[in-house]
């Protein structure tokens, strides 16, 4: 795949409105659980509060984000939460797996440090993971924001 059409496929998959569905449905739902457990701070507490925030995202999936994206499912386990696309129109063997990565992460990290929606994760310090799989369900890639690294605001 030439640079350019791995470029057109970052824009699209990394869009702002997809970004802020995706932040708006688990940080909203997270932070529904962190206020009824605003005290609560296991690590037991905090995986609990994850699985239950990932068990009422999957109700609603999957979800087209865009013509050649798919969230298909979340997973919150410990510390960590996990937001799981599909991309449609793309084969793994055909990508440029060190580029895509590469193209994706300060996006993705950007958003994940300073969308409003995010706030919550970074509140609790939760590791937020974006796996992207191709059209044969292969993974392509994950790509994990630690949000203890966002800059504090």
């Amino acid at each position: 795949m030439f640079l350019s059409e791995l470029g057109d496929l970052m824009k699209e998959v990394i869009r702002t409105s997809a970004i802020t569905i995706v932040a708006v449905i688990g940080g909203t739902i997270f932070a529904q659980w962190a206020v009824s457990d605003l005290f609560t701070q296991s690590p037991e507490d905090k995986s609990k509060l994850l699985m239950k925030t990932a068990n009422e995202v999957n109700a609603n999936l999957p979800m087209n984000i865009d013509e050649d994206t798919v969230l298909f499912s979340t997973v919150g386990a410990q510390n960590k939460f996990t937001y799981n696309f599909r991309l449609l129109n793309y084969d793994k063997d055909n990508l440029d797996l060190a580029a895509f990565a590469e193209t994706m992460k300060p996006n993705v990290t950007n958003s994940v440090c300073t969308a409003v929606d995010m706030k919550v994760f970074r509140d609790k310090e939760v590791i937020v993971s974006f796996g992207y799989f191709d059209t044969n369900q292969k993974q392509i890639t994950v790509i994990d924001v630690d949000t203890k690294e966002c800059p504090k605001t």
